[in-house]
């Protein structure tokens, strides 16, 4: 089954792991690499999907903050931590053709 240009997974290159394929792990977004990224300080008990709903209007795009921030699993932030929020063209990039 195709991946559709809409999925995380669109444009990743395939591995094979014990006879079977898998798709590749998307490379960290490093921070420096978008000096227009916002630096977010965690309030209370903030998640990433409230924190893209509040910056991006869509809470599905959690998974571009997490990306941005690979040193921590996304469910252990917690208040006074900071992390990059990625800017919008950044989160809702498409693939160029």
């Amino acid at each position: 089954m195709p991946v559709s240009i809409y999925s995380r997974y669109y444009g990743l290159d395939t591995v094979e792991r014990d006879g079977r394929l898998s798709l590749s792990q998307r490379p960290a977004v490093p921070m420096e690499d978008y000096p227009d990224s916002i630096i977010h300080t965690v309030v209370g008990n903030e998640t990433l999907d409230q924190l893209a709903a509040h910056y991006y209007g869509r809470e599905d795009l959690w998974w571009r903050i997490a990306d941005a921030n690979p040193l921590k699993f996304p469910l252990d932030w917690k208040a006074g931590d900071t992390l990059v929020i990625p800017p919008i063209r950044v989160a809702t990039r498409t693939p160029r053709r």
